[in-house]
């Protein structure tokens, strides 16, 4: 019964996925792939075959320009302050 059942029905092959990093088609799993599709493929190097993602630093950019302001910012009654 079995035999005729694997004679019906061939086993079904596995879906490869494949992500081009740096100029090569690497072969990665379904959540691998969905991960460099949602990020971009830019921001991923390989690293002994295998994507990894780039390290970024984040720069934290403050702004002193502003000095003060009043409680209510859409409506200033004081006068403000520029920093140079």
């Amino acid at each position: 019964m079995s035999d005729r059942f694997k004679d019906l029905f061939p086993p079904i092959k596995k879906k490869k996925f494949f992500a081009t990093i740096q100029g090569k088609e690497v072969e990665v799993t379904h959540k691998e792939k969905l991960e460099i599709i949602k990020n971009g493929e830019e921001n991923y190097i390989l690293d002994n075959g295998k994507p990894k993602k780039k390290v970024r630093l984040e720069s934290r950019t403050n702004f002193p320009e502003l000095e003060k302001l009043t409680s209510d910012p859409f409506w200033p009654q004081q006068d403000f302050v520029w920093k140079l």
